[in-house]
């Protein structure tokens, strides 16, 4: 149960992430900051400017990772991002949410898992729960909810699978940013 006091240290690390953190010019402060909240942020990734960030002590990011500006990154159910993956710009990733049928506008949460060297274009929103496996691709604008196959491409709004990704070996993204 959410009693008042942590609703009150909630919102106000949300103030302070939000409107000041996420607003510094410099990567390298905003990534101690994150850190400093409990975020787990690998070796050479980083979080674009403008991001907003719920609940850091909740999200994991893999190295390499390469969030651009003005995300939205949601970690009260978890939320985990593998390695070498690239999330495009206002793209959303919830793990939280509300239940439609209750009077009560009753919250859950759904832990959301985005596997390695995986893409999500520019505003695509994945929504609490969705699993996208290694390779996969999420495009532009999508809205997903689900479990997303390994090297599956997923466009629309409800996302479908239109192909699989031709992809057959690893790689490192290397976009080092010490600013934005």
């Amino acid at each position: 149960m959410i009693t008042d006091w942590n609703r009150v240290k909630f919102d106000l690390q949300y103030i302070w992430l939000n409107r000041f953190v996420n607003k510094i010019p410099s990567w390298m402060i905003r990534r101690w900051i994150y850190v400093k909240h409990g975020m787990q942020i690998g070796k050479n990734a980083r979080i674009g400017i403008g991001t907003v960030v719920i609940w850091p002590r909740d999200i994991r990011i893999g190295n390499r990772t390469n969030i651009n500006e003005n995300c939205v990154l949601d970690g009260r159910g978890g939320l985990v991002i593998g390695h070498d993956t690239s999330i495009s710009m206002f793209s959303k990733i919830l793990s939280a949410s509300h239940r439609a049928d209750s009077s009560q506008f009753d919250y859950y949460t759904q832990k959301t898992v985005i596997g390695h060297h995986a893409w999500v274009g520019t505003a695509a929103v994945l929504l609490d729960g969705t699993k996208i496996g290694n390779y996969a691709v999420v495009g532009a604008n999508a809205v997903l909810k689900g479990v997303v196959a390994e090297k599956a491409i997923m466009v629309g709004n409800p996302a479908k699978e239109i192909r699989k990704r031709k992809i057959d070996k690893d790689y490192c993204l290397n976009h080092i940013s010490y600013f934005r």
